[in-house]
């Protein structure tokens, strides 16, 4: 009924993810690459229909819906591809933010549904809030501000502590918050640093140890933009994150004596470009993650990924858009699943989308969008291969 109850209120739509934007985005309301075209460059994972990642500051009232209709090849995304099923895909996204030029602050807030016919336990669902207040750059000077997002949502699949989770009606709340200060020269240059905090509690329906969890970090950045065409910003991250309940092992699968609890550490480091030469706009992140347990030699590993979307702009009020993320990772010895062995265990991801829109009259958008994921894995149930297909009616302002 929740589901039900989003599609008829939403209207329906692609999957919405949120997007992290240059620091001074609250005053100028450029959008490098739509948020509805599925690129997302807070967050290394896919599949998620929210991630627990910050939302886009804004200033401004904006409201969009999405309304789909489609076919999913593997609803559950496992290998053996037996689930396939039509849906009704609904989602809702809208802002408000005000810039007193001294202070800027704002709401937002996310709502999506998706309904798979003929398949129970299929039901996705999420609930987005946020909002901001901050000191903004302007043409020059310090700034500073604090951002945050709680999400409640009800997926099939998780990445928690590297390989995929599965378990039907797996409900997971979060919070996350990002302080941040930093100093902007001419307008083209800005360095900042932030503080993140985030916390997820999750809701197992079977006898499961619970993956609730905690974690802190510190990012470093530097913004260059060029003649509002190309913006480039390198970024460095630091995160501890701590687990309640899920007891660290070593790597041969016994507990430590001390019955710790998995703390993770993790680097990442990259770089975001954004492009705007008016027809055509583009975005992308190049990155490399290490997630390191000194204990548990199996949640250690590198992953290094690419990821990017472009608009191009053609005849008339009609858009072509695409986009893709391929990430490769490495596990330190992790058991091989067929001798048991510690070995040293990769997964691969690689998605492609591409979608065509037609704003055939004022703002009403109708058009059509494919995808396709493939994720192989050295690891237990860890693959899958899906397409999936939608037709779909939008409605912007």
């Amino acid at each position: 009924m929740k589901t039900w109850f989003l599609l008829i209120a939403l209207l329906a739509a692609a999957p919405l993810m949120a997007e992290e934007t240059p620091p001074d985005n609250a005053e100028d309301g450029e959008e490098p690459i739509d948020p509805w075209e599925d690129f997302e460059v807070g967050d290394k994972t896919d599949g998620a229909y929210l991630p627990l990642t910050l939302g886009r500051d804004r200033t401004g009232l904006g409201l969009r819906t999405r309304m789909s209709f489609g076919w999913d090849s593997n609803v559950y995304k496992e290998d053996r591809n037996q689930d396939n099923a039509f849906y009704l895909d609904g989602a809702a996204f809208g802002y408000v933010g005000v810039d007193f030029g001294a202070v800027a602050l704002g709401a937002r807030g996310m709502l999506a549904g998706r309904l798979h016919f003929g398949e129970t336990d299929a039901d996705m669902w999420d609930m987005k809030l946020g909002g901001f207040v901050k000191l903004p750059y302007g043409g020059g000077g310090w700034g500073f501000g604090i951002s945050g997002d709680i999400l409640y949502q009800q997926l099939q699949t998780y990445e928690l502590l590297g390989p995929i989770t599965r378990q039907d009606d797996l409900r997971a709340a979060g919070a996350i918050a990002r302080a941040f200060v930093g100093y902007k020269w001419g307008g083209f240059l800005i360095l900042e640093l932030g503080f993140t905090g985030k916390a997820e509690d999750f809701t197992e329906e079977r006898e499961l140890t619970s993956v609730d969890n905690w974690e802190i970090g510190t990012d470093f950045s530097v913004w260059f933009n060029f003649f509002d065409v190309i913006a480039i910003k390198p970024y460095i991250k630091f995160d501890y994150q701590w687990f309640r309940d899920q007891l660290d092992i070593q790597d041969d699968g016994t507990p430590l004596s001390g019955e710790d609890k998995v703390q993770l550490l993790k680097f990442d480091y990259g770089a975001d470009v954004d492009l705007n030469f008016g027809f055509i706009r583009a975005s992308a992140r190049v990155y490399s993650l290490r997630q390191d347990d000194s204990a548990a030699g199996f949640l250690r590993y590198w992953q290094y990924g690419i990821k990017g979307a472009i608009d191009f702009m053609m005849v008339g009020a009609v858009k072509l858009s695409a986009g893709g993320h391929f990430w490769t990772r490495e596990y330190d010895d992790r058991a091989d699943i067929n001798t048991g062995d510690p070995a040293t265990l990769f997964e691969r991801y690689f998605s492609a989308w591409v979608e065509l829109s037609w704003n055939f009259w004022e703002f009403m958008d109708l058009g059509a969008r494919y995808r396709y994921s493939r994720r192989i894995s050295g690891l237990n149930n860890g693959g899958y291969a899906d397409h999936d297909l939608s037709i779909f009616l939008g409605i912007s302002f």
